[in-house]
């Protein structure tokens, strides 16, 4: 009689500790599923041309973005950033002040400037993490020096 008492204690134990793990498992999957993952997009410029593939993007107003550039170019002074602006009014004013912004990888001080890359040097890839502004077109280009001429591109926001 005791081993059958004692058997059954080990087993209701058992029961019990394999409940509480499988509890304390779940609470970070549950916590996980509350905390917002940001969104990623990838950009990525086209081999050793002026421009970017990807010319056109769409995001859920309020998102948040991890945004990856994938420089692909290969030819040494091909650097490159993704600048994203305001308005397409603004992209050859900030293009012009960019040949004067060396010493802040040529992102001029502008109001029109939401958000930006670092430089990507060939076959580098950088990040930035954003939250998606309010609904509306806005567009993207490279401030290198020059390179606004034809790298350009359209981020459409939705509701």
């Amino acid at each position: 009689m005791k081993h059958s008492t004692l058997r059954s204690t080990l087993i209701l134990i058992g029961i019990s500790l394999s409940a509480c793990l499988n509890a304390q498992a779940q609470t970070p999957a549950l916590e996980s599923e509350s905390q917002e993952v940001p969104s990623e997009v990838v950009i990525q410029s086209s081999g050793n041309e002026l421009k970017f593939v990807q010319t056109e993007v769409t995001l859920k107003t309020g998102t948040t973005v991890h945004l990856v550039f994938e420089n692909q170019a290969t030819v040494m002074g091909m650097s490159h950033n993704v600048v994203f602006l305001s308005n397409e009014e603004a992209i050859d004013r900030v293009g012009v002040a960019a040949i004067a912004a060396a010493e802040t990888e040529y992102i001029p001080e502008d109001e029109d400037i939401l958000f930006h890359t670092p430089l990507a040097a060939p076959s580098e890839t950088v990040e930035v993490t954003f939250t998606a502004p309010s609904p509306g077109t806005y567009y993207y280009t490279c401030t290198f020096p020059g390179h606004y001429v034809l790298m350009r591109g359209v981020l459409n926001v939705t509701d």
